[in-house]
């Protein structure tokens, strides 16, 4: 039984937000959430040969996220910590104002069931937050791998020395720390996944999902034991 045989059952949208840094893995949790049945977007960032399967990043999500960016003046590659994000008040009200404009665009992708996943949202979360929360009951899932692996791997994706991968990773990983531990200030409904886990035991992920979707624990389990393999892991 999967999803959406249930959604009499959910009082509320539910969202599944991926909190993760560049590198990580998140790509992977996001492929498994699409096999779960959570609507990871209807226009989806195209594969590359860097992430063969997919990146399950909404094209409108990533959108957003650079234009928010662009009035906080930063990039993803020019990052800040969470409480530099806004050097001032009129930037934190521009940047949500932007949203605001972008709501009646992007409302038609939330779902019963449905997912976001892009690592700006470490440098923008502040912005959405909010406007998440009031429409869906959220699930964050925050996605863990050692620093060093993931600097490696953006290193060699960008073709970036490994300082510069180094300096860009550690403010997206001091943000994705603060960001734990307040939502857990607040009991928020958080699920913890190691990238290096999920590759080698994938049922106590998927059981997690499948039981905040009133499903059975082992849907589509051998479907994702088969997206799921070594070649996803570059480091």
């Amino acid at each position: 039984m999967n999803g959406v045989d249930n959604l009499n059952n959910l009082s509320k949208r539910k969202l599944f937000l991926v909190l993760a840094l560049h590198r990580s893995g998140s790509s992977a949790v996001a492929g498994v959430l699409d096999l779960l049945g959570v609507n990871m977007g209807d226009n989806l960032l195209a594969a590359t040969p860097a992430n063969a399967k997919g990146y399950f990043e909404n094209v409108n999500f990533v959108m957003t996220n650079e234009k928010i960016l662009e009035v906080l003046n930063m990039t993803w590659m020019t990052p800040r910590l969470r409480r530099k994000n806004f050097e001032s008040e009129f930037q934190l009200v521009q940047s949500k104002l932007l949203l605001d404009e972008c709501k009646n665009v992007f409302s038609k992708e939330i779902k019963l069931i449905w997912g976001l996943k892009d690592p700006r949202i470490l440098l923008t979360f502040d912005v959405w937050k909010s406007y998440l929360e009031e429409t869906s009951n959220i699930t964050y899932i925050f996605v863990w791998r050692p620093l060093d692996e993931s600097i490696k791997s953006l290193a060699y994706r960008d073709n970036i020395d490994l300082k510069l991968a180094k300096d860009i990773l550690n403010i997206y990983y001091k943000n994705l720390i603060y960001y734990r531990e307040e939502l857990q200030k607040t009991n928020e409904d958080i699920v913890d996944i190691y990238f290096k886990d999920l590759l080698k035991e994938p049922e106590i992920f998927v059981q997690k999902i499948n039981l905040r979707l009133n499903q059975d624990n082992n849907y589509n389990l051998n479907l994702i034991k088969e997206f799921l393999d070594i070649d996803l892991k570059h480091f």
